[in-house]
């Protein structure tokens, strides 16, 4: 990674998530404490639990998007900032904004795409608005798992 930032999430996680700028976090922050995402979002305010909710919405193995929060970032997500390159154990890649595709050597989209995918070796890979509720709504959301899902079928 171009940044000295470190990932949040495992190293292994077969999902990745690319964002430009990382959260603010307390010097004594770890993502396995109890309740570390509410803090997270306590520092940094609504936008990072927007942020946390689509990933959710995402990730989820099912529609129970809330159930999922707590296993967000523990096992099968990651989120890396900054990222001047895809990690090589994701199997499933998210590049969220301009910035962060830019930054990975990526078409970013069009104005007028919601988002793109391509797939490389093993690899799938979602270019993607940045994740907020006004670029990257509900049905975005759906459209995108649907492809997905089809996509393992």
């Amino acid at each position: 990674m171009s940044e000295n930032v470190k990932p949040l999430g495992p190293d292994g996680a077969m999902r990745c998530f690319y964002l430009p700028t990382p959260p603010k976090l307390a010097a004594d922050w770890q993502l396995s404490q109890p309740g570390s995402l509410d803090s997270l979002i306590a520092l940094n305010g609504n936008h990072w639990r927007k942020i946390l909710v689509i990933m959710a919405k995402l990730s989820a193995p099912d529609n129970d998007w809330r159930g999922y929060m707590s296993k967000l970032l523990k096992h099968d997500e990651q989120i890396r900032f900054g990222a001047d390159a895809l990690s090589p154990l994701a199997r499933e890649h998210y590049v969220c904004g301009q910035q962060s595709a830019i930054a990975l050597g990526l078409t970013p989209l069009s104005e007028a795409k919601t988002f793109r995918h391509q797939q490389e070796n093993q690899s799938q890979i979602y270019l993607l608005p940045y994740l907020d509720y006004r670029q990257c709504p509900n049905a975005l959301i759906a459209d995108l798992r649907q492809l997905r899902d089809s996509l393992v079928d």
